[in-house]
């Protein structure tokens, strides 16, 4: 039995702004708010204080929501993110407050950005009327590589991310920016990179964008440990970066068992798993995409992006090494 074909989902995304302490995330956030082609959103953030949105506050909508100058909903979790994004839907669905057609969550910039995903995905409430939208996170031009060697939970939010926006661009010098994209890369080969500053921000069509390129991993230098695979980092919290190729198509009930099995076992490790499969049947390639041990429902793309291998899978994980990952992906190719 093969996924079902790509349809349109007319459910609302949920995308998530992380980023670590000081990383520009209040400030993005607030330029987001300004875009004219935001304003059918809902913001859910932690503290209005924190944020400092008076100046575009107009009217209370409920209680804990508010309807902002730039016609985006803005409200503030005070109890459980998911009795807020229920609450958001009902009261939309009932005409009490503007629809919106997308969530944004700001997330504190310790917070682990998973946990969100796993509960849009796993909530019945929420999984009716939304569905996963992308996790962007904000790092700073300035500070950023030391924060990423010094915390880990810097250096979950960037492997966890689809988007990643560097912020603060014209403090630094390019070289020092190129340096930090290498990082970035070797955290997360996958992730869309963006440059940000004061007077120059990226678009949000490209933040919250998915195209047939965000599939295709950037690859490293091939004159890294060959041992290691093409795409592949280490670093000092554990956490490693590499890639499996297939080298030729799968059945889709194997590769399925296969996965789920891996994730019951070692789901605490994987913190992203992404890629493309060619399956046994179809000739359009199958996006395969997950966080830590939640999988996100297969699709299709339409065709191969260009210079793609016709397989792969790209593993971001703690304690797992890609030599035991290809030793079990063996028996999905076994039962073909």
């Amino acid at each position: 039995m093969l996924p079902a074909a790509a349809t349109v989902d007319e459910r609302v995304p949920v995308h998530v702004l992380t980023g670590f302490l000081g990383s520009g995330k209040t400030t993005f956030l607030k330029h987001l708010l300004g875009e004219p082609g935001l304003a059918d959103t809902a913001v859910v953030i932690n503290e209005f204080g924190e944020v400092g949105l008076d100046h575009l506050l107009v009217r209370e909508v409920s209680e804990d929501v508010v309807l902002l100058s730039s016609g985006c909903l803005c409200c503030a979790v005070r109890d459980d993110l998911v009795s807020t994004l229920a609450e958001l839907a009902s009261l939309a669905g009932t005409g009490r407050m503007p629809a919106f057609n997308r969530v944004v969550v700001e997330t504190t910039g310790l917070a682990d950005p998973a946990p969100i995903m796993h509960a849009v995905m796993s909530d019945l409430r929420l999984c009716r009327a939304y569905q996963a939208g992308s996790i962007v996170t904000t790092i700073d031009g300035v500070s950023g590589a030391r924060s990423i060697g010094d915390f880990s939970e810097a250096v979950q939010q960037v492997a966890l991310a689809d988007c990643v926006v560097v912020t603060k661009s014209d403090l630094v010098e390019p070289w020092s920016l190129d340096a930090l994209d290498l990082e970035i890369a070797r955290i997360n080969p996958s992730v869309r990179r963006l440059t940000s500053s004061m007077e120059r921000f990226p678009p949000s069509d490209a933040i919250f964008a998915h195209d047939d390129d965000d599939w295709q991993p950037h690859f490293l230098s091939q004159d890294q440990d060959q041992d290691q695979g093409p795409a592949s980092g280490r670093h000092s919290d554990g956490i490693d970066t590499f890639s499996v190729t297939l080298d030729r198509p799968v059945q889709w009930p194997a590769f399925v068992e296969w996965l789920e099995l891996l994730l019951a076992s070692r789901g605490q490790s994987i913190l992203r798993v992404k890629g493309l499969l060619p399956v046994i049947g179809d000739a359009r390639p199958v996006v395969i995409h997950g966080v830590q041990n939640v999988v996100y429902p297969p699709q299709y793309l339409p065709r191969w992006p260009e210079d793609t291998p016709r397989g792969w899978l790209v593993f971001i994980a703690r304690d797992l090494t890609r030599s035991a990952v290809e030793a079990s992906l063996k028996s999905v190719f076994t039962e073909t």
